[in-house]
């Protein structure tokens, strides 16, 4: 079983008006383009990991056709909550909308043949910024933070920590591979050691996957993830990878 990555599609089937193409002409219908790549890199029997901004749907309902696309793709998906799924309710319900061959994590973990799957969303911290590789020229897509909201934002940080200690900590351990998701970046550029990494390394974390960022420098790949102390950390923004599914591993 090969391991692929594809992060915030952002689709909107049932959220009109709700396209990316403001972020350049690369955007434009890039659903088709997805699915072209997707349908043929994918198996059947591979796994593609989906770590948020799924939909741009409100409701679980809104959310159903673009649930349903991803459902058409090839493989077995597993999914995590992105800052922009509004849709995603509780866990509960969110696996019993979800259709056949769609997965998801929400500070647990699934199991998926040989692989063990964990994530949680996370969020932005003030150690954590990769705003000086951002290359948009609009309006700002990860603003810097002032004092207060550095503040603010250091203490959901902190509250994600704890939750993907719980999501570590319901890893098969007898599992192959072991992979944990997020949805904001847990990792500064070059990947220096932090509570996060630490742990990943502890619990022999063999990848990272993350999303989030877009209109990413393409002259700064190096400083966007790699390998750092046994763990390798991926972003898998559908613009950072070109709209194809990017391949994480194979067991």
């Amino acid at each position: 079983m090969r391991v692929f990555a594809l992060s915030d599609p952002h689709l909107s089937f049932g959220t009109p008006g709700k396209t990316m193409d403001r972020f350049g002409p690369q955007w434009v219908d890039h659903p088709t383009t997805m699915a072209n790549a997707w349908d043929a890199a994918v198996a059947p029997d591979d796994l593609v990991l989906v770590p948020g901004d799924i939909s741009w749907a409100r409701t679980l309902e809104q959310a159903a056709p673009d649930l349903a696309w991803l459902a058409e793709r090839p493989g077995t998906k597993v999914l995590l909550e992105g800052n922009h799924d509004y849709w995603w309710s509780s866990r509960n319900k969110v696996r019993a909308a979800l259709p056949d061959g769609l997965l998801a994590v929400h500070g647990d973990a699934v199991r998926v043949g040989d692989v063990a799957v964990c994530g949680t969303r996370m969020w932005d911290t003030p150690s954590i910024s990769y705003h000086d590789l951002i290359v948009w020229q609009g309006e700002p897509i990860s603003a810097e933070m002032t004092e207060d909201e550095a503040a603010a934002a250091q203490r959901i940080w902190d509250k994600h920590v704890g939750r993907m200690e719980r999501a570590i900590a319901d890893l098969d351990r007898s599992a192959t591979l072991k992979i944990a998701l997020t949805h904001y970046p847990p990792v500064a550029p070059g990947c220096p050691p932090n509570e996060l990494t630490e742990m990943f390394e502890r619990a022999g974390v063999r990848h990272v996957v993350f999303g989030h960022l877009h209109s990413l420098d393409p002259t700064r790949r190096d400083a966007v993830g790699g390998e750092a102390r046994g763990v390798r950390y991926t972003c898998a923004a559908c613009d950072w990878i070109d709209f194809a599914p990017v391949l994480v591993d194979e067991v």
